[in-house]
């Protein structure tokens, strides 16, 4: 036998002082009465007075104390075996052990203070899936995905700047070995945080972003340090500081364009580590578009609460001795009381025990907010209350299955008339476990019209998101209607969403169209020798390659056929492309798609016409053109030519499977 709250116990030492009490005031009763009486004629001026029931009636009351103070102690024996399933969110922690980490400009380094974060963060996940990862020049699983967060805390202790040989932070190897991970795990999706000072920018993060977010990772950076920087402490040679190949000492500063980029690109956060802890609540919308991935299940056993035992018991004396005080003081009242003394005590039959355990539910069963009134308050438009009465509903265990799948239903209602998409999609998900056709046939529903609408907010700032949302409700609202075939509304929905989905991805089409045209133009053949006009042709959509010189027209009088300089063609100075088309595509309408660069008839502007350079700008140097103007000696501006060697880059440089670290040509291998 085991109490809750042993504490509490020590409030039975109150029973004796009481009872000494109690005889303290009966001893100096009766000497005020033998003061005041004379012992002859006590007996007939003293009436209605019996020391036996007062001390009965003393004597339960204290007893029906002392049950209480068990009972609220919550006395427990006996245990009741428990399969509870082994599921939780997929969260991967990376932490960059390299010898840069060991500045000192975040106390007391940055190495310390990423691993008191990440265990901060570890002891607010209970019930999470983590795993953890070490990298610097190298990138090393250290454990795998597990609901065992002490094993994951003393492997986290074991972190230091030696746990990993290689020198440098290689954030392109760590992303490998994280999709190697998550390769060989049922289907999910992943959040993967990352503590780091940066890095150099490297070419290769965008293959493995396009990866990340093929297998449904999101990355939330932490950067760990501060701009300013400060010198990095020889672990070796105490006092003096890491030095590079010239001599010169080495200063790091936090470099958080990779990070901003990694977490920008797969839909996560960038987060700068400061003197506060990293709390829960920091990466709370991430863990909201996760989804619970089940394990095995688990045995657990849990004791048994007796608390209703003692506590039923006090109630049962506290009314006798408020009846027995009650009861009219003469003789012949006593058999009564003694009679229902012994009524109460002697063991009942299970009849009766079953009517008094029925009256006690009756007055004592627990009282809060019912399903009804959520949905009321639902009905009336008060959303803020019907989320808050759901929550609270399914934080009791004593509703079934089916009950619990409609609470989930109705709470992810609230949330996607309070346009928390995340939340709503989170429970509509979970919904969609039950086994009641009906119900999944609605919660289909409901995360179809709540990716819809979250497509809708997000139209003009990232059309692509748009695109895979409205992609998925479309899926959804298929399964819906196989369950329920004959919803006439549902089947208008559908095709409502599949004709959007439509446009959106003709007018995405004819965006990327039109930008390849502004881009990637061809050049127009030289003039040459012999007359013969030129077969240039302008080169294809997306893609457009330079002008064949084959055919020329001469025009040297001389017949030399002196070249003349390539015409320059007017263009547009480039704008930020934010993913629907550029300057143009912020200048759209909420809730429809137009092509960007087109005037407010849906026509497109006129192309623009090719003009002879001007002399002074013939012999211009290269090197010193802007960004909006051409090359004069290979017809394309700065970004034109930059992009054509990404996309080259691309296209013939294969990502290596594995791959070694090889110290830089400048030895930089902090």
């Amino acid at each position: 036998m085991s109490f809750a709250h042993q504490h509490l116990l020590w409030f039975l030492l109150i029973i004796p002082a009481l009872v000494g009490l109690k005889l303290l005031v009966d001893a100096q009763g009766s000497k005020a009465e033998r003061l005041f009486t004379a012992e002859r004629l006590r007996t007939g001026l003293v009436t209605g007075r019996s020391r036996w029931r007062s001390w009965l009636a003393y004597f339960l009351y204290i007893m029906a104390m002392a049950c209480l103070i068990v009972a609220v102690s919550q006395p427990r024996w006996g245990e009741e075996k428990l399969e509870t399933p082994d599921k939780g969110r997929n969260i991967f922690i990376a932490i960059d052990t390299s010898r840069s980490m060991l500045a000192r400009d975040v106390p007391p380094d940055r190495l310390t203070r990423a691993r008191l974060a990440a265990h901060d963060l570890i002891m607010e996940l209970p019930g999470e899936r983590v795993g953890l990862l070490a990298f610097a020049g190298r990138a090393y699983l250290q454990a795998p995905l597990t609901t065992d967060h002490d094993a994951i805390i003393e492997s986290l202790l074991a972190f230091d700047h030696t746990i990993v040989e290689w020198g440098g932070s290689n954030l392109a190897d760590m992303l490998e070995v994280t999709l190697r991970a998550i390769k060989s795990l049922p289907k999910s999706n992943y959040a993967l945080v990352i503590f780091s000072d940066g890095g150099d920018a490297d070419a290769n993060l965008t293959s493995y972003i396009q990866r990340l977010t093929a297998a449904g990772v999101v990355v939330v950076t932490v950067g760990v340090g501060t701009e300013g920087g400060t010198l990095i402490p020889d672990p070796e040679v105490e006092g003096d500081y890491i030095r590079d190949e010239a001599g010169n000492v080495v200063r790091s500063q936090l470099q958080s364009g990779v990070l901003q980029q990694l977490a920008s690109a797969t839909g996560g956060r960038f987060l700068k580590l400061d003197a506060r802890p990293l709390s829960r609540q920091a990466i709370q919308p991430v863990l909201d578009r996760l989804t619970e991935q089940e394990s095995a299940n688990r045995q657990k056993s849990k004791p048994i609460e007796r608390f209703a035992w003692p506590l039923g018991l006090g109630i049962f004396l506290l009314m006798l001795a408020w009846i027995i005080s009650a009861l009219p003081r003469s003789a012949a009242a006593r058999p009564a009381v003694l009679a229902m003394a012994v009524a109460v005590f002697a063991p009942a039959p299970s009849a009766q025990a079953a009517v008094a355990s029925d009256f006690l539910g009756f007055f004592f069963q627990s009282g809060g907010p019912t399903p009804d009134e959520a949905r009321k308050a639902l009905e009336s438009g008060q959303f803020e209350k019907a989320r808050e009465i759901y929550r609270k509903l399914l934080q009791r265990e004593d509703f079934d299955a089916r009950s619990r799948d409609e609470l989930l239903y109705g709470l992810a209602t609230a949330e996607h008339d309070l346009t928390n998409y995340d939340g709503s999609v989170k429970n509509f998900s979970e919904a969609l476990h039950t086994q009641d056709k009906s119900l999944r046939a609605r919660a289909h529903r409901g995360l179809a019209q709540t990716l819809y609408d979250q497509g809708v907010k997000g139209l003009q700032q990232q059309p692509k998101i748009t695109l895979q949302r409205w992609t998925d409700a479309l899926r959804h609202l298929d399964a819906a209607l196989e369950l329920d075939p004959e919803n006439k509304n549902l089947r208008e929905n559908r095709d409502h969403a599949d004709k959007m989905l439509a446009q959106l991805r003709q007018e995405l089409k004819r965006l990327e169209e039109k930008q390849g045209k502004k881009g990637n133009k061809g050049q127009k053949g030289q003039k040459g020798q012999k007359g013969d006009k030129g077969e240039g042709q302008q080169g294809e959509e997306g893609d457009e390659g330079d002008e064949q010189e084959d055919g020329q027209q001469g025009s040297d009088p001389n017949g030399q056929g002196e070249p003349k300089e390539p015409k320059e063609i007017k263009g547009e100075k480039k704008e930020a492309d934010d993913g629907i088309g550029g300057k143009d595509a912020k200048e759209l309408p909420e809730g429809r798609l137009q092509a960007a660069g087109g005037n407010q008839d849906g026509k497109k502007e006129p192309q623009s016409k090719a003009v002879a350079m001007p002399d002074e700008d013939k012999n211009k140097d290269p090197k010193k053109m802007t960004s909006d103007q051409r090359n004069p000696r290979t017809g394309y501006t700065p970004g034109e030519a930059e992009r054509y060697i990404l996309q080259y880059m691309d296209e013939n440089t294969a990502p290596l499977s594995t791959r070694y670290h090889t110290p830089p040509p400048n030895k930089k291998d902090w």
